[in-house]
């Protein structure tokens, strides 16, 4: 007899005490909208709503054409500015011997560095354009930036993107097995707190990460699960000491 009570009073310690609850849905804690700072024609759209991705999976591809055509234009110019710099530079030490023996005036010697300082800044602005060229080119298409789930898709193959007039999202993203549920109660647990989320008979640790202005609003609760464990819009408890 004195067994069974030690090991029933053991089971009732093991079980958390809650002091309050509130019922909420589950919504994705954590979304991303993508787009491309770009604007060209969608050749490839590598993913549906609800397709499950890895980081770094393509999602969308504008046309690379004039875009590794830019490429090879700033690759171009580069080289030329690179050969000019060189024959400035050449050019300069060249004047400054002839300075040295007397040969050249100060006014040539200075056009000479002002050549050379010339090309030297046109090299620079060459660079400038080939990196802008690549960034470009490889910001031409869309990577999933971590692992989830496809929400929605706003493009199709054929579509041309216009990035100058609006910049909008084209792919949304939503991290799997991150999860917040909102929610109204009376007594309401403060920023930090640790609660408890219910799914049926599945429980997960929580955590508030915000609470509502003095004005109103929700209290929202972090959790994580595995991705097959609860859905989206799925109502849950969540309790708390």
């Amino acid at each position: 007899m004195m067994r069974t009570a030690m090991m029933l009073a053991g089971a009732l310690a093991a079980v958390p005490a809650f002091g309050a609850e509130a019922q909420g849905t589950v919504q994705y804690a954590r979304t991303a909208a993508l787009s491309v700072p770009v604007s060209g024609v969608v050749t490839e759209v590598s993913a549906e709503p609800g397709t499950v991705v890895k980081q770094g999976a393509p999602l969308l591809v504008l046309d690379a054409t004039p875009f590794r055509a830019a490429v090879s234009e700033a690759e171009a110019g580069l080289a030329r500015a690179t050969a000019d710099r060189t024959e400035a530079e050449r050019d300069y030490k060249q004047a400054q011997e002839l300075y040295e023996r007397t040969v050249l005036s100060t006014v040539e010697l200075d056009n000479a560095k002002l050549k050379r300082d010339r090309a030297g800044a046109a090299h620079k602005a060459a660079q400038a354009r080939l990196l802008n060229a690549q960034y470009q080119l490889n910001r031409s298409r869309i990577t999933a930036p971590f692992d989830g789930r496809v929400i929605d898709v706003r493009v199709q193959p054929g579509e041309t993107v216009v990035h100058a007039l609006e910049a909008k999202p084209l792919v949304v993203l939503a991290a799997e097995g991150e999860y917040l549920v909102r929610i109204r109660a009376p007594s309401m647990p403060a920023a930090g707190a640790a609660a408890t989320v219910m799914a049926g008979e599945q429980r997960y640790d929580a955590r508030v990460v915000s609470v509502p202005s003095s004005s109103g609003g929700e209290t929202a609760v972090h959790f994580k699960a595995p991705a097959a464990a609860v859905q989206v819009g799925q109502m849950v408890r969540v309790v708390w000491p």
